[in-house]
């Protein structure tokens, strides 16, 4: 009586499984020799796996052991025999080398199997609710023939492309189509296919040795993206709502792999491109479900945006004036939030620029209304900081760690004009503030703060207050309250920093405080007839803001208070002004209006 096995094999599992009754010579019963333990993996996460090679000419017929199978197999007593010491759920079988035809496989229930191998040398057969006891493997090759080959053994399926590298000739047309590399440092990012199906089916690990994450489809590549003459650097990438990875296969058949390289996007970078198809696998970082992908390249960087560099642009972070006098110790520009979506790369440096900023606008520009012997840029931050800046002459000068992981340009024979500065991160999608500086010579990195917030240079602190200046110290022994009209202003201080609100008079305090020596805390606060906001500059440059602390009034507390003058401009959430009774205290504010000027 003939059984078959029901599963139908494809090309790189096999043709066919044959079972029939074991014969007379069997494997089973031999005097001597030893068996390959196989069982169970302790940890559910590591893979049971063994291999052997087999080797020798072949010659007792395949077909001796199951009907219609093809080639001739070593010697019976020659087989690779597996000892499966314990239940499995799963056990795979898998030959590999040239000019295999068929695998014969023997069981514990005295049944032989048979399946066949593809054009490549790869034969596999996977087993169910396999138990204990031992299995035999015999490879055939044509009959007269030498065989050395590979059998393995293993509890999950092994790929044809794990053993003998991805079939690029054997591949099918693109999914997404084929294209022509045309992006440039101008047109930013080449749209390859947007809306593209997402096959999660095969672990890509075995394209490389290194590090190959997550699962895509091997019967054909997403996209071939062909480059018609060398280029020093090019980028492929892919967004997706879901967590992607990525695989592209170069000309000479090596591999580049990512995994996230902004958010849960992948993205591939190729230096020293040569001309010709580059094959692109685009996969799911888990296995199986659905999803869609936007699929690009860009030339240098990833351009994970379709920002267009724009000189003209107004600058995010605002514009000032070069300051001589502030310059000698160091001037602090603007304190600013980070932005970092774009490569520097697509900024017209002309060498090598690293880390990522938003290169639709500078985030500021400095005017320097005389040349100067030499002058610095510089920036600080908790977060690691790139910088790019356009000189009026159009050079362009890239840094990236000057002082730690801070950077810094400095020009000799700084020319009059427009300093345009782009400001990024050295890792994409990084958040966090930085202080903006500018100094006579070198950098002052000794008087640069990264943290907390920074007052503005658009903050004139050094102007005559409108209300005047008061002494106030530990031993003060009426706490000052003042009435006056907060000023009506179209200045926001939106954006300024934490906390920072409403509408100010940024040209001159409000008020400056002379803090002594010893203060265990300050607190200033106003009560108005309007919903107020403060903004505070101490001593050391530092910004307090505060818009409601007691419902609708501002107040700013600080412990410990340094000595020093503290500039106080006072404002409104709308920007119409009020009246307002400003207070200072080092006990609890008096959270009411003194109606008489």
């Amino acid at each position: 009586m003939m059984f078959f096995d029901r599963p139908m094999f494809k090309r790189t599992t096999a043709a066919a499984a044959l079972l029939l009754p074991l014969l007379p010579l069997s494997a089973h019963a031999q005097a001597s020799g030893f068996a390959i333990e196989v069982g169970p993996s302790i940890d559910a996460y590591l893979p049971v796996r063994v291999g052997a090679r087999v080797f020798g000419q072949v010659t007792d017929p395949a077909a001796s052991f199951v009907r219609g199978c093809q080639g001739a197999v070593l010697p019976e007593s020659a087989g690779a025999v597996f000892e499966v010491t314990g239940p499995m759920e799963t056990l795979s079988l898998t030959g590999a080398g040239d000019g295999v035809l068929s695998m014969v496989v023997g069981t514990p229930d005295g049944l032989y199997r048979c399946a066949l191998a593809d054009e490549r040398g790869f034969v596999a057969t996977q087993m169910a609710g396999v138990a204990p006891g031992r299995y035999t493997v015999w490879l055939a090759a044509a009959e007269g023939s030498s065989l050395d080959a590979r059998v393995l053994a293993s509890d999950h399926p092994i790929s044809s492309m794990e053993l003998f590298g991805l079939d690029i000739a054997g591949l099918g047309a693109p999914r997404a189509g084929h294209f022509v590399f045309s992006a440039s440092v101008d047109s930013g990012r080449q749209e390859l296919t947007m809306g593209a199906q997402l096959f999660a089916d095969s672990e890509m690990r075995p394209l490389s040795p290194e590090y190959c994450p997550g699962y895509s489809r091997f019967d054909a590549a997403d996209a071939v993206l062909t480059l018609d003459q060398a280029s020093d650097r090019f980028s492929v990438f892919a967004l997706s709502d879901r967590d992607l990875t990525m695989a592209v296969v170069r000309p000479d058949g090596s591999v580049l792999c990512n995994d996230d390289a902004f958010e849960l996007n992948p993205a591939v970078t190729i230096d020293g491109a040569t001309a010709g198809d580059y094959h692109i696998f685009v996969g799911g970082y888990s296995q199986g479900g659905t999803g869609v992908y936007d699929l690009f390249a860009s030339e240098g960087a990833p351009a994970f945006s379709n920002s267009v560099l724009d000189l003209t642009a107004a600058p995010r972070a605002g514009s000032g004036v070069f300051d001589i006098n502030q310059a000698g110790q160091g001037q602090l520009l603007v304190n600013a939030q980070v932005v970092a979506n774009d490569p520097m790369e697509l900024l017209p440096v002309g060498d090598y620029c690293p880390g990522f900023s938003d290169i639709s606008a500078p985030d500021y520009v400095m005017t320097l209304d005389a040349a100067q012997p030499m002058i610095s840029l510089y920036a600080r931050s908790q977060t690691d900081l790139v910088m790019a800046v356009r000189a009026p002459d159009g050079r362009w000068t890239c840094n990236d760690d000057s002082f730690e992981l801070n950077p810094g340009v400095s020009f000799e024979g700084a020319q009059a004009g427009d300093y345009l500065i782009f400001v990024g991160a050295y890792n994409p999608g990084a958040m966090g503030s930085y202080n903006l500086y500018a100094s006579m010579g070198s950098p002052n990195w000794d008087a640069t703060q990264a943290d907390g917030m920074i007052a503005p240079a658009s903050l004139n602190t050094g102007a005559e207050p409108l209300l005047g200046r008061i002494e106030f110290g530990p031993d003060t022994r009426v706490d000052p309250r003042i009435i006056f009209d907060i000023q009506p202003s179209q200045t926001e201080a939106f954006g300024m920093g934490q906390g920072c609100a409403g509408f100010i008079t940024p040209s001159q305090p409000d008020l400056v405080i002379s803090a002594q020596p010893g203060l265990p805390q300050l607190m200033v606060y106003m009560a108005s007839d309007t919903d107020g906001t403060l903004v505070i500059s101490g001593p050391d440059g530092t910004l307090y803001c505060n818009d409601d602390f007691e419902d609708l009034n501002p107040g700013v507390m600080i412990p410990n208070a340094p000595a020093g003058d503290y500039a106080v401009f006072a404002g409104s959430y709308s920007g119409s002004g009020g009246m307002a009774t400003l207070g200072v205290t080092i006990a609890a504010p008096q959270w009411v209006m003194d109606r008489e000027h």
